[in-house]
């Protein structure tokens, strides 16, 4: 959480540039603000505020253009103050329950099912991890991140590719981040896990009978749509929970 505060004004203006650029991967700029989303201002007043914001170290200019980007520093203001979360829809909500319910005998299916389910849902990577007596991780959407502009740097995406073949290194994060009854948002640099530092990661836990057995993760570019992503991970967690509770 924010310790600083920021006016109506500023949250308005942080809250488009993260919107815009969540959907266009590109700079965003006052006019841009001005026109689609708060006709209500100037550009010129939308550029004084920005350049506060960008000050207070909530957006940056990547490039001499005159857009901002949002930062890790705003996107956790955002996830913390501003964002809404989007619930699953009813048909979501029956796919979801549909999906684990066809595998529910079968514990290694039903979390295999569960990863592809929400990388497809979300096109990100999803790790679904049992931390029980039998160990196991699947991972489902690897060819996703192919999906986000900031991956398509071959360099990159290497890195990328290398870091989901890391089965320890994935097990471990996902132990260290999910905790029982909590959704746990940790964006680019936030991260302790240096491989994973560009990217923004969504992890919520799954009981049996109230103790945690393991976790389920949503890795992603920090642009990621969290307001959906947040909701869609708490509402599978949950669910998984409920149905491996009844076997």
């Amino acid at each position: 959480m924010q310790t600083q505060d920021l006016d109506k004004r500023k949250q308005k203006i942080l809250s488009a540039i993260i919107k815009d650029y969540q959907s266009s991967a590109e700079p965003v700029g006052s006019r841009t603000i001005s026109k689609t989303h708060l006709p209500e201002f100037s550009p010129a007043t939308i550029r004084n505020d920005m350049a506060d914001l960008e000050e207070e170290g909530f957006i940056v200019q990547p490039h001499t253009s005159a857009g901002r980007i949002p930062t890790d520093r705003g996107y956790r203001f955002y996830v913390d103050r501003l964002m809404k979360r989007v619930h699953p829809t009813h048909r979501e909500e029956e796919i979801v329950k549909t999906t684990l319910r066809k595998s529910i005998y079968n514990l290694d299916e039903v979390l295999h099912q569960t990863a592809r389910l929400l990388s497809h849902a979300l096109d990100y990577t999803a790790i679904v991890v049992n931390l029980g007596s039998q160990h196991r991780l699947f991972s489902a959407g690897t060819s996703n991140l192919l999906h986000q502009p900031e991956f398509r740097d071959l360099a990159h995406m290497q890195k990328m590719l290398e870091l989901l073949e890391e089965e320890e290194l994935l097990s471990e994060i996902v132990e260290e981040y999910s905790q029982p009854e909590e959704i746990a948002v940790k964006i680019g640099s936030e991260n302790k896990f240096k491989p994973v530092k560009d990217c923004s990661i969504i992890v919520s836990s799954y009981q049996i009978n109230d103790e945690r057995v393991g976790g389920i993760a949503l890795i992603g570019p920090t642009r990621m749509f969290y307001s959906k992503t947040v909701s869609l991970v708490d509402y599978v967690a949950k669910e998984l929970s409920r149905v491996l509770g009844e076997v």
